[in-house]
This record gives structure tokens, sequence and C-alpha cells, in this order.
């Protein structure tokens, strides 16, 4: 019976992370694109201007330079190679506001970079919650 449940349990998750692939895959994944090409000038104020109000809250003055610093190094955003929606962070959603995560890889002016953006949608826009970059070999 436990094991009927959780098998239950698990092909409902599955299929509700697979609606809402396909749901962002038509909002969500557009927006990386934006948001890539609006703060890859690596300026301090493009950037805020993405951020969610916690992501926000959480960062510091200096560590915010220097990650602009080490980004700046990547040049533009170009496209996207690569992206992945994350079932795992949708899933958890469910417990909480709903996170949007993808990884995956982008081309920038100094070659393929690793990507993983998380993403909060407020009032039909969306915000960065979190982000990194990282060089490709």
């Amino acid at each position: 019976m436990v094991v009927a449940l959780l098998l239950t349990l698990v092909v409902m998750l599955y299929f509700h992370t697979t609606k809402e692939k396909e749901l962002y895959s038509k909002s969500a994944e557009p927006a990386v694109a934006q948001i890539l090409t609006q703060i890859s000038n690596w300026e301090k104020q493009s950037l805020m201007l993405q951020l969610a109000p916690e992501a926000k809250e959480n960062v510091t003055d200096e560590q915010l330079e220097n990650l602009l610093e080490l980004y700046k190094t990547f040049g533009r955003y170009r496209s996207i190679e690569e992206l992945d929606f994350s079932r795992t962070v949708s899933a958890f959603s469910l417990l909480g506001e709903k996170h949007i995560n993808y990884s995956g890889s982008a081309n920038f002016d100094a070659g393929l970079v690793s990507l993983n953006i998380t993403l909060v949608e407020r009032g039909g826009f969306f915000q960065i919650y979190n982000f990194a970059l990282a060089k490709k070999g």
C-alpha cells in the first residue's frame, strides 16, 4: 500500500513538473535570454533592476562588485546554447513560493559559459532570485 502511494505521488509530481516545463518554456525561457541581454553590460544598475528584492537583500555591494568584475570577462551575451528546466526545483516549489530554475550553456563574447539561474515570477515579470555563470573548459 505504501509503495503504491509513493509511486502514485512520484507519477503525479512528474506530470505536474512536465506541465510546468511546457508552461514556462513559453515565458520563462525567453525571459532568461532577455535578462542575460540586459545584464551583460555588467553594470551594477542593470543587474539591480533584474534582481528580486530578496536577492538584493542577500548580497553586499562588495560581493556584487566582485561578481560583476568576474563576469565582465565573459563579454556580452549572444545566445542560449542549451537550457534545461529543473523538475526538482519545480517540485519543491509546491511547498513554498514558486521558483523556476534553468541550467545550461550560453554563448558570450568570450565563448561558451555554464549557466544556472533561478527566477521568481512577480506581477507577470520574471526576476533573478539567484544565478551563477562559469567559463567552460
